[in-house]
């Protein structure tokens, strides 16, 4: 990152939304920051100059006393001395450390802290604003706004986790977790924060980074990183390997020498159990060395008279030392005997400091005491001084093994031995004491466990880092000049190739470096740049033979439509010509038996009148006249709505069969023709449905005209019955009858009584509801007309029943006549069918138009079969149910329509009623199925399954399957609608489907085929 970049980067963290950079002009910046735009918000520089002074200050407090003591090794102390102003300065001059205090670590704390603030309240004011502060907070950093908020919010991330690494310093202060596990997390933290800066910086946007830099730089980060874990793993056994050797039952003697040095040599081990008085130490600043014993003790030619025992294994002369003035220096200047330094704690340890103190000689006891960071280790070893120079330290118990840590205090384990002159001496060179005798000089001797096992570790790791450097420089020198070569310069060629493309050059050819992905992509653009050139000089060409193709394919589109729009016309004129017919049919039959009816009856009167008035029956022709006035003004009003279209009529204030008992009644008082009418008791409510019952009505008004103008009839009666699903209505008169064909029954075409406009109406009433007319007489023997009509099953309190009168039908048959007798057979049974269609095309088109409910749909038809409609149906209203009808149950037919998704396979054949109760069924979800035909279909899944594959239950349904499980299992029909909660009728119903979809005739067949069938 350049220095501007870092620059623009930190005014980036702290501006606000469309704030310059801070400064008062060009001139008035620093170097770095010149040519950066100005602030027109002089006080947002506040936060950019707290982060820079903050920073400066930190800089200072950490560099200048080593820049201090730098300055003092190269010039004469005092002079030195006398040269730097201030307290630190002189204390550095005479060789004395000053430590950092306490609470400077909270100050880290803080210091770090800044930049996460800044970078959040950055991240606040790029959020957009909201009424409650939390919420915008909250907003901002879990939903950014916008790449430059996210960068933000991922930098106070990264710098929070920074600042949270000084918490271990804290923790360490306190003694609240191991130096240790302080140093471990502080260095696995640090390679953490760098990894996630880097790639956050390279990917955050706000600064324009090249490929190769991001490559280069997050490549570098992950080998540091990888190369820092493959440290912590395989160090372990390198450092286990490690052994200081010094066994306990040595003992050592350092001899004054001609040189201001000591002989050192090894002497025959001797313990000395007296050990003295109990120094009292512990491990605070005030008792841990022991107030000054008097003692005259000739050190390195210099005369010592007061003695310091110090609770970390060394004894300091002229003045006492604290255990961290050891890392500077051994002691900071302060003249050492060191029988072995570390950090020793008494208030844990069992044994205790002695010393014992002769006329010529002091003995020191270091006895039973434990390391503070490891109480495990426990330490016994004596030093011995003699008042003519010589000392000798013996090492009484040790433990067997002294581990090391690389992230661990040094005292933690056995530091050093050795013996230092004091601070007017160099530094005291490096020895080993295992191989004796050693003669030292006046600048001391000290042996160095601590170093040993840092060079010990350098062993493993001098060549890991030779290879994390050789390996940076190469990625960061080396992997840009092979991007360079292999990807960066094709790329130049396929950019400065795109230039010439957009300069008009468009019979430009790039060279194919490689076989790669770049290569493809410069292959793709030589073949984009060739054809788009071609595109451009022939373009109008092009243009033009796709406007004539255009011209061509509108002409043809233009002559389907005409052709289209003639068909459509006279599709239309043949419905319109057809509705005409059929209407003129319909108010002919209304003519007939309404106002035909009327006009007898009035003719009959008006006849009897004027026979009345001719004989002088004045009294009488007026009682006449009077019951024709009635009747002529209803016969007027009828006319009326005829003229004015509006034949619906209201609802009668009375059922069916008190319509009937009223018009018969009526005929009867008109005629003086007795009738008797005869109903079953009771007399069913709702016995047909609406259409049926006002078909009824007009037959039984034509029979009584008939019987009565053309049979003579003295006596007529009436019968209704009911006969299973079907309803039966007797008109018999004794009046002259007349001969018909016996051959050829009423119902066939064309009638044997083609002269009998009236019965060839009723018939045709007859057939509209899906009923027969049959007609006996004889001459001399009277009339007898037979009416079989179907019953409107499903009643007011079945809500299938209901349903079923609203369900909108769709039904699609290429013959007429069976089309027209199946639309009247579904209305008279209160069905609304929405349309008819005659071929597969004009169902679909119909289904798109209607939106039916079930289509009802005929297996064989032209212009697509009713298997393609079905496809088609199915694929563009799904929810839609078909129905399919064939004259023959073929198979093949069968087996394809199930699996294209229709929901039921029916007969042509099928009888009425059970027509009605199969399309209850299917609103139930159930499969409407002839009998045989699930047997038939579940052997085509057999044929069609793999071998050893179950077959399926295709064409039951789910509750089918249930309520067939239940009673395999020997349950009741009771006892399996207790279990699925619903009715012994409902149950009955379901197995009856049952047995007609499987093809058998009773429970235990059943029970029998589905126990064959899961075998």
């Amino acid at each position: 990152m350049s220095r501007g970049a870092v620059h623009r980067f930190l005014w980036r963290a702290v501006r606000v939304p469309g704030a310059a950079f801070p400064g008062s002009g060009a001139a008035a910046l620093p170097a770095p920051l010149r040519g950066i735009p100005s602030s027109p918000f002089p006080r947002r520089r506040m936060d950019f100059s707290a982060a820079i002074q903050l920073s400066l200050s930190g800089l200072a407090h950490e560099v200048a006393p080593r820049g201090a003591l730098e300055l003092v090794r190269q010039r004469p102390l005092r002079a030195v001395g006398d040269r730097l102003c201030g307290l630190p300065f002189r204390a550095i001059a005479r060789r004395r450390a000053r430590y950092r205090i306490d609470w400077t670590d909270y100050l880290l704390l803080l210091f770090l802290l800044w930049a996460p603030v800044i970078f959040i309240r950055r991240m606040y004011l790029l959020t957009p604003p909201e009424r409650r502060f939390w919420t915008r907070l909250k907003r901002a950093c879990f939903h950014p706004a916008g790449r430059e908020a996210r960068a933000f919010r991922n930098f106070s991330c990264i710098f929070l986790f920074v600042a949270g690494l000084s918490i271990f310093n804290i923790l360490r202060t306190f003694y609240w977790i191991p130096v240790s596990l302080a140093n471990v997390g502080i260095a696995l933290g640090i390679l953490v924060a760098l990894f996630a800066f880097t790639l956050v910086y390279l990917n955050q946007g706000l600064e324009t980074t090249s490929f190769i830099v991001k490559l280069s730089g997050v490549t570098l980060t992950t080998l540091l990183a990888i190369m820092g874990v493959a440290g912590w793993i395989v160090s372990p056994a390198h450092i286990a390997d490690y052994e200081p050797d010094w066994p306990a039952g040595r003992a050592m003697r350092f001899t004054p020498n001609v040189s201001g040095g000591y002989d050192i040599a090894e002497i025959p081990f001797q313990f000395e159990p007296t050990l003295g008085r109990d120094l009292q130490l512990d491990d605070g600043l005030q008792r841990g060395c022991s107030e000054g014993l008097s003692f005259p003790f000739r050190f390195y030619g210099r005369e010592h008279h007061v003695v310091y025992v110090c609770n970390d294994g060394v004894i300091a002369l002229g003045q006492p030392v604290r255990y961290r003035e050891f890392q500077y220096h051994y002691g900071a200047g302060v003249p050492l005997l060191m029988p072995l330094l570390l950090d020793l704690d008494p208030t844990i340890s069992p044994g205790a400091i002695f010393a014992r103190q002769e006329a010529d000689r002091l003995l020191v006891t270091w006895e039973g005491q434990r390391v503070f960071r490891r109480p495990e280790l426990t330490f016994t070893f004596q030093a011995l001084l003699y008042s003519d120079g010589r000392f000798d330290f013996h090492y009484v118990a040790l433990p067997e093994t002294l581990p090391y840590r690389p992230n661990d205090d040094p005292g933690a384990a056995m530091w050093a031995v050795g013996a230092i002159p004091g601070s007017r001496r160099p530094a005291p060179p490096r020895a080993s004491l295992r191989d004796l005798p050693l003669s030292g000089g006046p600048e001391g001797v000290v042996q160095d466990f601590h170093i040993e096992f840092r060079q010990h570790l350098q062993l493993l790791f001098a060549p890991l880092a030779e290879l994390i450097l050789g390996a940076s420089l190469f990625i960061l020198v080396g992997l840009p000049l092979m991007l360079q070569v292999s990807l960066v310069q094709p790329l130049d060629a396929l950019l400065h190739g795109v230039q010439r493309m957009e300069a008009g050059d468009y019979a430009l050819v790039v060279p194919v470096q490689a076989a790669d992905e770049i290569g493809f992509l410069t292959r793709a653009f030589n073949a984009l740049s060739a054809e788009l050139g071609d595109l451009i000089h022939n373009l109008e060409a092009r243009v033009a033979a796709r406007t004539a193709e255009l011209d061509a394919a509108n002409a043809h589109l233009r002559a389907e439509i005409v052709e289209r729009e003639q068909a459509q016309a006279a599709l239309l004129e043949q419905q319109r010509a057809r509705a005409r017919l059929e209407e003129r049919d319909a108010v002919a039959r209304e003519l007939h038996d309404g106002l035909g009816q009327m006009m007898g009856y009035i003719n009959v009167q008006a006849q009897a009148a004027q026979t009345l008035l001719e004989r002088g029956q004045t009294e009488a022709a007026r009682s006449t006249l009077n019951e024709l006035i009635p009747v002529a003004q209803e016969g007027h009003i009828d006319i009326r709505a005829h003229i004015l279209g509006l034949r619906a009529q209201e609802a009668p204030p009375q059922d069916f069969f008190g319509a009937v008992q009223e018009y018969v009644a009526q005929f009867s008082k008109r005629y003086r023709i007795p009738v008797t009418l005869t109903v079953p008791e009771p007399f069913p409510e709702a016995a047909f449905a609406p259409a049926v019952e006002e078909q009824i009505m007009r037959i039984i008004q034509e029979g009584l005209t008939n019987a009565r103008k053309h049979a003579q009839a003295r006596r007529i009666e009436i019968v209704f019955a009911f006969i299973g699903d079907w309803g039966q209505v007797v008109i018999v008169d004794d009046g002259i009858g007349f001969e018909t064909n016996t051959e050829s029954p009423l119902t066939d075409h064309p009638s044997p009584v083609t002269a009998h406009f009236g019965l060839q109406m009723m018939r045709e009433r007859a057939e509209q509801v899906g009923g027969t007319l049959e007609v006996r007489s004889a001459q001399g023997q009277g009339t007898r007309l037979l009416l079989r009509f179907p019953r409107f099953l499903p009643t007011a309190e079945d809500a299938d029943g209901a349903r079923l009168q609203s369900l909108r039908l769709l039904l699609v048959d290429d013959h007429p006549l069976f089309l027209d007798g199946l639309q009247n057979l579904l209305t008279s049974r209160g069905l609304t069918v929405v349309g008819t269609a005659r071929d597969g095309h004009e169902a679909l088109e119909k289904t798109r138009a209607l939106r039916p409910d079930v289509v009802v749909l005929d297996v064989h038809m032209p212009q697509g079969g009713g298997l393609t409609a079905l496809r088609a149906i199915k694929a563009e209203f799904p929810e839609i149910k078909v129905v399919m009808l064939t004259a023959a149950g073929d198979d093949a037919g069968l087996f394809e329509a199930v699996q294209s998704g229709a929901s039921g396979y029916l007969l042509k054949s099928l009888q009425a009623n059970r027509f009605c109760r199969l399309l209850i069924g299917l609103m139930r979800g159930d499969t409407p199925l002839m009998p045989g035909m699930g047997e038939r279909l579940l052997a085509e899944f057999a044929r069609s399954a793999a071998p050893g594959e179950p077959v399926p239950e295709a064409v039951l349904t789910p509750r089918q399957l249930e309520v067939l499980n239940l009673v395999v299992q020997g349950l009741t029909y009771k006892e399996v609608g207790a279990t699925l909660s619903l009715s012994e009728k409902t149950i009955k119903y379901h197995m009856g489907n049952v047995l007609e979809i499987l093809g058998v005739a009773n429970r235990a067949e059943a029970i029998a085929y589905f126990q064959k069938r899961r075998k």
